[in-house]
């Protein structure tokens, strides 16, 4: 058994070596704030690494995870206003990532799972839910439109952004 087992762990080991770069990603991102974080916040700043696996011709699957900053000018919860009125509220979102290429330049998809609150003083996150569209300049670099939204308990936080992707 322990053999056996030993075969197995080894060959998922060399295949995922041999493939290990294929469906890395990195992404990195900027845009305004909208719904009820517009209150507290005016953009945020996102980043956010894959590994996505052909499930098929045109659909790909993996884990995501990153961070996404809630960050500028805001109301503070006291009702002050300054240029660093609101603390950054930091999210690291632990997600499912799934994609499908319609063509060799646009893709659709989006990642699903939950979004930690990196903040002490916050609640611990949410429901995370990020619909993409992807236009492929080359191979291994695209531009990303997406929308982002984290559903707390008494709120939620929203965003949409404009970012770029990198494949290595």
């Amino acid at each position: 058994m322990k053999k056996k087992l030993s075969f197995i762990v080894l060959t998922l080991l060399f295949i995922s070596s041999i493939n290990a770069q294929k469906g890395f990603r990195m992404e990195v991102g900027v845009g305004p704030t909208t719904g009820e974080s517009r209150e507290y916040f005016s953009y945020t700043l996102l980043g956010n690494f894959y590994y996505l696996w052909d499930v098929s011709e045109n659909i790909n699957i993996g884990p995501t995870t990153g961070v996404l900053v809630f960050l500028g000018e805001g109301n503070n919860t006291n009702g002050s206003n300054s240029a660093f009125g609101s603390i950054p509220d930091i999210y690291i979102p632990i997600a499912f990532a799934g994609r499908i290429n319609l063509s060799q330049t646009f893709s659709l998809g989006s990642d699903i799972g939950y979004g930690l609150s990196a903040n002490a003083f916050s609640d611990s996150g949410g429901f995370y839910i990020r619909p993409i569209i992807t236009y492929n300049l080359k191979e291994k670099f695209a531009i990303i439109g997406s929308y982002a939204n984290i559903s707390e308990s008494g709120g939620s936080a929203s965003t949409i952004n404009l970012g770029v992707n990198f494949g290595f």
